[in-house]
C-alpha cells in the first residue's frame, strides 16, 4: 500500500514539475532583423533560364534572417540580403541547390568566390534550365 503511495506521489510531482517547465517557456518567433547585421551579396547561377527558375528560387531561400531576395535568370545572378546573426551565405546555396538548382559562386566586397569560399576570377554561365525546370528544355 505505502508503494502505491509513494508512486502516485512520484507521478503527481513529475506531472507539476513538466507542467511547470512547459508553461514557463517563452513564444519563439522569428527574431527581429536588425539593420546593423544586414549583408548583401549576389549568387551566381547555373541553369537558371526562365520566370519559374526565378520565382522557384525565390520562394527556396525565405528562411530565417532573409531580408530581400532577387533572382534574375537573363544574368542568372541572385541577389541576397540577409542578417548575417542568422544565416550565411552557404545556408542559403545549399537550399538553393536541394530544389535543383546550381549556385556556382558567390560576390561580396572582398571579390568573387566559388561555392566552397575559395576567391575565384571569373564566372561561366550555361544556358540550361536545373534539373529540367523549364518543362523539359535542354
Amino acid at each position: 500500500m505505502n508503494i502505491k503511495i509513494l508512486g502516485t506521489i512520484v507521478v503527481t510531482m513529475g506531472i507539476a514539475v513538466g507542467a511547470f517547465l512547459y508553461l514557463g517557456q517563452e513564444e519563439t518567433g522569428p527574431k527581429p532583423i536588425d539593420p546593423k547585421n544586414v549583408v548583401h551579396k549576389t549568387i551566381n547561377m547555373k541553369g537558371m533560364t526562365c520566370e519559374a527558375c526565378e520565382i522557384a528560387i525565390d520562394r527556396v531561400i525565405k528562411d530565417k534572417g532573409m531580408v530581400k531576395v532577387k533572382s534574375t535568370s537573363a544574368d542568372q545572378r541572385v541577389e541576397v540580403e540577409y542578417d548575417k546573426t542568422q544565416t550565411d551565405i552557404d545556408t542559403i546555396m545549399k537550399n538553393i541547390n536541394r530544389k535543383g538548382f546550381t549556385p556556382v559562386s558567390y560576390a561580396d566586397e572582398k571579390g568573387l568566390h566559388d561555392v566552397n569560399g575559395s576567391m575565384k576570377t571569373e564566372v561561366k554561365h550555361e544556358m540550361k534550365c536545373g534539373s529540367g525546370k523549364c518543362g523539359g528544355a535542354k
